[in-house]
């Protein structure tokens, strides 16, 4: 029986065109913490498999309300153009939609700590955030909550802000982050040495899903056209068995 150092760390039988012919997030379940996601957009149909809406009315308390996925909708379009990124990418990957972005595409950052919470507590394994924070009193539980994800082998994919500073959770090592370039292949991305914000990818000129049926064009550090191309490289069920603990 081979000793555990002398066993395979990489495998370089597994490369970037084996992955896209083989990572097609076939019972793969993704998180989409965002606006809604549009369930009767044709490109969406039939795979928003769950829901919720967090919010809060009247400075009460934070309610999460878990509904059928195929009566999931969408308060602004941001959600469901991340959710068909996504779906070009894997194509059979399913979807969980939370949604605690408003009809003006904002929350606080308690509906975004209940939001993410929500999402862990279902052991939910991959988490997209395409917002983040500047407020930095919500910074201590967000991070507790990106450490939590960490330890429960949850990826989180987080885009950071799109002017200004790096943005929570973006900034977190405990978070795969990305931000925009100008790429022309929708399957290239950059790595970033020394870098808070780890990788880059096709992010202008993108035409993406909006709900009712319609399509968008998108420019955004939180829209990427590979915006989860680290994800990506998740998305095939073998690799969920790896654990960063172990």
């Amino acid at each position: 029986m081979k000793s555990r150092r002398s066993r395979k760390i990489v495998d370089r039988s597994i490369s970037l065109r084996w992955l896209r012919a083989n990572a097609t997030g076939k019972d793969v379940r993704v998180a989409v913490i965002d606006t809604g996601i549009d369930a009767s957009h044709p490109v969406l149909k039939g795979r928003v498999v769950r829901a919720c809406s967090v919010e809060q009315r009247g400075g009460k308390k934070i309610t999460v309300t878990e509904i059928p996925g195929r009566k999931s909708r969408d308060s602004y379009g941001h959600g469901t153009a991340v959710a068909g990124i996504i779906a070009d990418i894997a194509p059979e990957a399913e979807f969980v939609s939370v949604r605690v972005l408003n009809e003006y595409n904002s929350c606080t950052g308690d509906i975004l700590i209940a939001g993410l919470k929500w999402a862990l507590d279902r052991g939910i394994r991959l988490i997209n955030m395409s917002l983040a924070t500047s407020k930095e009193q919500f910074f201590p539980m967000i991070f507790k909550l990106c450490e939590q994800a960490y330890v429960q082998n949850v990826i989180i994919v987080a885009s950071r802000r799109n002017f200004g500073d790096l943005g929570c959770p973006a900034m977190f090592s405990s978070v795969v982050s990305v931000d925009r370039n100008d790429l022309s292949n929708k399957w290239n991305f950059h790595f970033r040495a020394r870098n808070m914000i780890e990788y880059d990818a096709r992010g202008t000129r993108v035409r993406v899903p909006a709900p009712e049926e319609n399509t968008q064009s998108s420019r955004a550090p939180a829209l990427p056209h590979p915006m989860l191309r680290e994800l990506w490289h998740f998305l095939s069920k073998p690799f969920l068995g790896w654990c960063p603990l172990r």
